[in-house]
């Protein structure tokens, strides 16, 4: 209970809920991907086949997905590792990656309708991770100036 009163103290609220979401949608997507790609592909014995481009429609699907999926757990480490190392480049890089899972999503060959709602998802999620970016920094700059003036 200690370590989780501290935790609050020493970090943003807004932080570590996103941390605790990103690694909860990071776990719940792979989890996902991993039971619908082992019912993919034994309902469909990639042998038997229709062709050959329903094995690389197979093959770049999988791919497509492992790279989200990679880039949502990337992002709950640097979330994790912000919170562990108190530095605020990892969140920066978090940020970031968020914008490049946005620009992922477009699709011009959809419509337009289809986009704003998918810039409809992504914006609050980029504005709450800038929110906490906003605060996180306030605690770590508190808290250098109070042992500083204790030290004089």
């Amino acid at each position: 209970m200690k370590w989780l009163k501290k935790l609050f103290k020493d970090n943003s609220p807004y932080l570590i809920l996103l941390t605790l979401a990103e690694s909860i949608l990071s776990v719940v997507c792979t989890l996902a991907f991993v039971y619908s790609d082992t019912l993919s592909y034994a309902d469909s014995q990639v042998f038997n086949a229709l062709g050959i481009e329903k094995l690389l429609e197979s093959i770049y699907s999988s791919t497509w997905w492992a790279l989200i999926l990679l880039l949502l757990t990337f992002i709950a480490i640097l979330s994790i590792a912000t919170i562990y190392l108190k530095k605020m480049d990892y969140l920066f890089i978090g940020i970031l990656l968020w914008g490049e899972m946005l620009i992922l999503a477009i699709n011009l060959n959809n419509s337009l309708l289809d986009n704003l709602s998918i810039m409809a998802l992504f914006i609050p999620i980029i504005i709450i991770n800038i929110i906490a970016f906003k605060e996180q920094k306030k605690k770590l700059d508190i808290k250098p100036n109070k042992k500083n003036k204790a030290s004089k």
